[in-house]
This record gives structure tokens, C-alpha cells and sequence, in this order.
């Protein structure tokens, strides 16, 4: 290995480091997490990578996109989950690409990103990509990640915005501005655009699935790095030989030609440009591949079968190409025939999560809870960490009526998002069949997340009630109807608590708060005129008793009025 400590403007130094020696994945993923971070406002959310320091400054490459608001706040996240106020004046939009520097300022010590530049890089070759995608339902919070990929495309000539790689990762929203690095943990590419923000198309199988088609634009370093050193910064990076790289041609040119069309939205536009390809170059899988995933998004459902079965033919190691077939195989009803290509995308990708989820929903269709099961197994052991693994694997225990297993997967995904709120909600239900002081903590930690939740202090209540724990019960109804007045379930419990307590003072508080609600129910004056009785407030029993009677005479309830009239007389009686 080779270190070289270069000066840069303004006293700027960056170390560049150079290794012929591949690392793991895992090895790559801890470089991407240690050079990416996270740049937020209150409505979006973006990656970068930090390129350079000079004394407490830091200097970050992002895409122009992630920062191009200048009136809003920007927050700079680095990867120990600090946060630091941007200064707008230190943003750089760099003319002719996509990019932007910036700086942040911090007294920690943050890794640098290794550079690698070369005129293309080689069609097949292993790429990753870092990055903060935004929060979703079963996630809520910002999280790193890193997805593994190949080349599909580089371009010796960059597009509009300097876009000229391109590559299968599957990338999700907030992670444009996020590292691309090779399987050396070097920077070779800004990532930018990916195929999601971009026209992707629900699944078939499950609207909550995108069949995405694992196409993403990068810009390379032989296109930043000219880009940032007219700004006045200088970076040291490694070269790569053109032969070693096995550089592109004009195939690669017109793929990323293609790709750039999909992501503008001109369709037909890529679609005339790929025929005129696949003609002069009818062996390469990928155009294949890509004129399939766009005759799915334009609704050309007769092409998408024929060129993913020429693709997989050509290459049937792209496991994108299987993952789609099995899509279009599943609308077809070939069930079977679905269940086998996303077999085989586990096979080649053990790490895609969307084949497991659908390998497993075609199995929930078959009626195979085993299968279901074993595939949310396989899941769990490719990849630990899975949040969604375990709660989909505890939704399939539910189903075996397995409920320790239930609780023991949803502890499992508690664990690794603490602050999913459904999560402790379902665990909590399945709890509170043996465990009420479990189930009662995690209602707790719901209401602590949502403090305005008032199915979780509801049902919180109720095991109150069950472990007689009248006191807390009460209050939380209490805290329901401070959240909504109107709540007639919260009021009606008191209700019963404060009865079978014969605390009439309480019994009359929670009738007046249905009263307030619902002013023509003659029971609930009625009702209260007894409590007040008990309570020794005669003038008042007869008042309500006298509001029932006017309620019973106007809807014409004769049985009413004489009971009413009857209690009024007894009540006279007993005064005179």
C-alpha cells in the first residue's frame, strides 16, 4: 500500500491512499459508512462525502440537487450522529455537473474518502453505494445504507449534469449525494439519481414493493474532480491505466444515452435510442434488460417477457433480470414459475430483501406457511439486521398461532429500530395476554414516542383495570380526554370505574362530560340525578330528574315519564 500527503490550497491537505488488494463487502461498508454523511433540512433529506480537511474544516462533494435551496437550513450529520449547522456561504454549486462542495466545521476527527479516477470503469465491475435514505412507515428515522452492484455502463463522454455511470445498486430516495466506491473502499463516483425517484412502477404482487430497475446515474471522479479544482481546491487521487480498467466503448455511450432519457422522462425518446442499439448490438444483455424495465414503465407488457428471457439468456447472472421476470411471471398467474426466479435472485443476491418479501408472498398466495416461514429465515440469516425480516417473520408466527415466537421477532426489530411505534403496539397485544407489566411498558414507550396516542393510553387503561390499578386507569382516561373532550369510549369507562368505586362525585363529573356531548340521553340525567342523591344535593336530582322527564315527554316515552315521574314524587316525599 502506498500513502502520499499531498498540499492542497490554502494549506488543505488530504490523504489519498492506494491498494490493488479487494476488500470484503462488509470491509467496503465501513469505509462508505465512515466518508458518508447525511445533509438534512426540515423536508428533505440528502447524502455526501467528505473529500478534505483543513484544520477544523471539513469539505463535503454532494450532489447540486441535495443543496440547491438556498432558502432554507441545512444540517450536516456526520457518521457519529453529530450535527452541524451549514453555513450557506460555504456551498459551492460546481457549473457543469450535478456537484456541490461545502464545508462544515468540527473539532472530531472524520475519515477522508480514498479517490480513484479513470476514464471509465469497467462494464461488470463490483460497485457500492453509501447513503441516508429518508424514513419511512416501518423506519422513522434516518439510517445508513449501503447496497452492493455492478457496472452497467461508463461513458468516456458525460451527459447533462456529468452523469456517465451507470450501475444496478439498488438505491433508494436520499441517498443522491452518497458514495460510490469500487472494491478497493475508493471513491470512483458521486451516486445522483436513482431509478426511484424516476418513474419505478409498483408491484404487481404488492403496492408497497418497487419493481425497480436498478439503474442509477453516478458522476465519476475524471468528471468531479477537474470540476472541484477550479474552486481552488486541489486532490490528490490514484489513476487507474486505461487497459486495467477495461475501459468503455460506445456501447456503454449509448446505454447511458438510454438511461439519462428514462430519467428525464423521455420515454420514447430511450426507447428509439435502445431499438437502434439492440439492432447493432444484439448480444448485450443489459440493453436487453433496460428495454424490458422500460416497456414496463411505458405499459408495453408483449416486449417485457421476450427481452428478460433474452437477458437472463446472455446473462444469467443479473439477478435484477430475474427479480423483474418474476414480477411479470406473477401477474401472468405462473406462480411457479415466480417463485423460481426469486429463488434464484437469493441465490445470486442473498442480500436482496424485495426478492424475500415476494418469494414469500407467493407462498402466502399458495397457502405455504412453511414456505413463508423459511423464506423470512433465510432473510434473517443473510441479513441480521433486517428490521423488516423480523417483523414480517413475526406476522407469520401470528398466523401458526406461535406467539412467543411472535413476541421473540418483534423484540428482535425493537431492538433494532427502538423507536418503531407499531412494532411495540403489536408486541404490546400479544404481550397482554400473559405479560401485563410487559405490556403495560410497552404501551408506555408508545405514548412517550406519540404522546397524543389514544389507542395506547385506551388500552394501557384496560390492564390498568385488569390489575385493578383503578388509580392509573383513571388517569389515563383522563389524559384521552384532555387530548379530545369528545371522546365518548374514554368518558363511558370512567364512567363504570367511578360505579364500581361509588365515587359519585366522579360518577357526576362523567356524566356531565357525556352530557356536554350528548345533551337529549334522558339515562345519563337520570343516571346522574342518583349519584347526586347519594351526594346528599337534592335541589340538583331534581333538576336532572325534571331535564329527563322534558326529554322522555318530548319523544313521547310514557314508560319513561312515569318512572321519572314516579322517582321525582318518592324524592318530594322523602324532603316534606
Amino acid at each position: 500500500m502506498r500513502v502520499s500527503i499531498l498540499p492542497l490550497a490554502a494549506g488543505l491537505v488530504c490523504t489519498i491512499a492506494s491498494s490493488s488488494v479487494a476488500l470484503s463487502p462488509s470491509q467496503v461498508a465501513e469505509v462508505a459508512k465512515a466518508v458518508t454523511v447525511s445533509i438534512q433540512t426540515e423536508q428533505s433529506i440528502g447524502s455526501g462525502v467528505t473529500i478534505a480537511k483543513n484544520a477544523s474544516s471539513y469539505t463535503v462533494l454532494t450532489a447540486a440537487h441535495v443543496v440547491r435551496d438556498a432558502n432554507v437550513k441545512y444540517q450536516v450529520i456526520t457518521p457519529d450522529g453529530r450535527r452541524y449547522a451549514l453555513n450557506r456561504q460555504t456551498v459551492q454549486i460546481l457549473p457543469g455537473a450535478d456537484l456541490a462542495i461545502l464545508q462544515f466545521v468540527s473539532s472530531q476527527t472524520y475519515r477522508i474518502a480514498k479517490i480513484r479516477t479513470a476514464v471509465a470503469i469497467a462494464e461488470g465491475s463490483n460497485v457500492y453505494v453509501g447513503g441516508f435514505p429518508r424514513s419511512t412507515v416501518a423506519i422513522d428515522r434516518t439510517l445508513f445504507n449501503f447496497t452492493e452492484g455492478r457496472v452497467t455502463a461508463s461513458s468516456r463522454q458525460p451527459l447533462q449534469g456529468g452523469y456517465g455511470l451507470v450501475y444496478t445498486n439498488l438505491t433508494l430516495p436520499g441517498m443522491s449525494g452518497g458514495s460510490v466506491l469500487n472494491d478497493r473502499g475508493e471513491l470512483i463516483a458521486i451516486h445522483g439519481r436513482g431509478d426511484v425517484e424516476k418513474g419505478t412502477e409498483a408491484s404487481s404482487i404488492n403496492p408497497e414493493v418497487r419493481v425497480k430497475t436498478g439503474f442509477n446515474l453516478g458522476i465519476l471522479a475524471n468528471v468531479f474532480l477537474p470540476a472541484i479544482e477550479r474552486t481552488g481546491l486541489k486532490l490528490a487521487a490514484v489513476t487507474s491505466p486505461v487497459d486495467r480498467d477495461r475501459s468503455s466503448n460506445n456501447h456503454s455511450d449509448a446505454l447511458v444515452s438510454v438511461v439519462a432519457k428514462i430519467q428525464s422522462g423521455n420515454y420514447q425518446g430511450a426507447l428509439s435510442e435502445l431499438n437502434q442499439h439492440i439492432a447493432t448490438n444484439p448480444r448485450q444483455a443489459s440493453a436487453y434488460y433496460l428495454r424490458a424495465s422500460l416497456s414496463q414503465m411505458m405499459g408495453n407488457s408483449s416486449q417485457i417477457l421476450p427481452d428478460l428471457n433474452r437477458s437472463i439468456e446472455l446473462d444469467p447472472q443479473n439477478p435484477q433480470a430475474y427479480y423483474l421476470r418474476g414480477n411479470i411471471l406473477y401477474v401472468n398467474q405462473d406462480l411457479t414459475g415466480a417463485l423460481a426466479d426469486f429463488t434464484q435472485v437469493i441465490k445470486l443476491d442473498p442480500k436482496y430483501t424485495m426478492a424475500y418479501t415476494l418469494r414469500a408472498i407467493v407462498f402466502m398466495k399458495q397457502g405455504d406457511l412453511p414456505g413463508e416461514l423459511d423464506t423470512y429465515n433465510k432473510l434473517i440469516a443473510a441479513n441480521p439486521k433486517s428490521f423488516d425480516g423480523y417483523t414480517a417473520r413475526a406476522g407469520v408466527q401470528i398466523r401458526l398461532n406461535n406467539f412467543p415466537a411472535t413476541i421473540a421477532d418483534l423484540s428482535q426489530a425493537i431492538a433494532l429500530n427502538p423507536r418503531s411505534i407499531d412494532t411495540y403496539s403489536l408486541r404490546a397485544n400479544f404481550r397482554s395476554i400473559d405479560d401485563v407489566p410487559g405490556a403495560i411498558a410497552d404501551y408506555t414507550k408508545v405514548i412517550e414516542l406519540s404522546p397524543n396516542n389514544i389507542r395506547s393510553y385506551s388500552a394501557r387503561a384496560e390492564l390498568y383495570q385488569r390489575q385493578q390499578n383503578f388509580p392509573k386507569a383513571l388517569a389515563d382516561y383522563a389524559a384521552i380526554l384532555k387530548i379530545n373532550p369528545n371522546e365518548r369510549e374514554a368518558l363511558d369507562k370512567q364512567l363504570d370505574i367511578y360505579d364500581k368505586l361509588k365515587n359519585y362525585p366522579g360518577v357526576v363529573k362523567a356524566l356531565t362530560g357525556l352530557l356536554r356531548i350528548y345533551p337529549r340521553e334522558a339515562n345519563y340525567f337520570e343516571r346522574r340525578a342518583s349519584a347526586k342523591i347519594e351526594l346528599r344535593d337534592r335541589a340538583g336530582a331534581i333538576q336532572d330528574y325534571r331535564q329527563a322527564l322534558d326529554i322522555y315527554r318530548q319523544k313521547g316515552d310514557s314508560r319513561g315519564m312515569e318512572n321519572i315521574t314516579n322517582q321525582l314524587n318518592e324524592l318530594k316525599a322523602k324532603g316534606s
